[in-house]
């Protein structure tokens, strides 16, 4: 997981180890965190990855918006008798807003750590609003929902922050040399006119748009190729293409490229 403004790193970073030390060392406190994000903008993954850097705990994940309840209820029983250190992430907390028991079924769960010896943490993630207090407003408004927030510690709030500048190329060029592997390509540089394409383009800062995007840029690069170059970016004919590039016409961009470090 990346993100180029230190502020915002080190705020996930922070979020990271207060989620790694419940699970390392139980605290018989309620380990419960809210996670607000616009759609798309990384949420799920940065749970998941935060669970791929703690050895020994197990990670579960529930989608309450795919959920059946007796599926849900079922998940909700397995994770509170496990005895194992766990994280469980359950997404989506803001869907099935006509329906009642999904924040009941949630609240016991919610109380587990407290009657453990293993680690239990919760993170409960939403994309409601425009902020975390929006998404806190309307979760307050639905049956159990101020009981439900009456169990996440203040200071467990996270936030997302949408993709600056800086993170579009960091995010791109992380997600340019994952797809390289993933195509069996060795991507040594990529042109700087690709690179001012990604970071300004608007749909992109989304960052699940962006991986894709450049994900299919290098599918576009041929056998050999070691260079993803700013037509690797569109597909044949895309008018897109030659529109953008008469508007960066700049030897500075053109032709000239940007080494990855391996």
């Amino acid at each position: 997981y990346t993100r180029y403004d230190e502020a915002v790193r080190n705020g996930l970073v922070d979020a990271r180890q207060r989620i790694r030390g419940a699970l390392e060392r139980p605290t018989g406190n309620r380990e419960n965190h809210l996670i607000w994000a616009a759609p798309g903008s990384g949420k799920t993954f940065f749970v998941q990855e935060v669970a791929r850097s703690i050895p020994g705990a197990r990670y579960v994940e529930l989608n309450l918006a795919g959920a059946e309840e007796s599926a849900f209820a079922a998940a909700i029983t397995a994770a509170r008798s496990s005895i194992e250190p766990m994280l469980v992430l359950v997404d989506e907390l803001d869907a099935r807003p006509g329906t009642s028991w999904p924040y009941e079924l949630l609240l016991p769960l919610l109380d587990a750590n407290a009657q453990r010896s293993t680690g239990l943490v919760v993170v409960l993630a939403g994309s409601t609003g425009r902020s975390i207090d929006e998404l806190k407003a309307v979760i307050r408004d639905r049956p159990k929902g101020a009981d439900m927030l009456s169990r996440i510690p203040s200071a467990h709030d996270i936030v997302v922050d949408p993709l600056g500048v800086g993170d579009q190329v960091l995010v791109a060029l992380s997600q340019i040399c994952a797809a390289g592997a993933r195509y069996g390509k060795a991507i040594e540089s990529v042109e700087k006119a690709a690179l001012f394409y990604l970071a300004v383009t608007p749909f992109l800062a989304n960052p699940r748009q962006l991986a894709e995007f450049a994900a299919r840029a290098v599918g576009r690069m041929s056998a050999g190729e070691e260079r993803l170059k700013y037509d690797h970016l569109f597909s044949a004919g895309d008018p897109e293409n030659k529109q953008f590039w008469m508007n960066i016409a700049d030897d500075a961009l053109v032709g000239r490229y940007v080494t990855l470090g391996v």
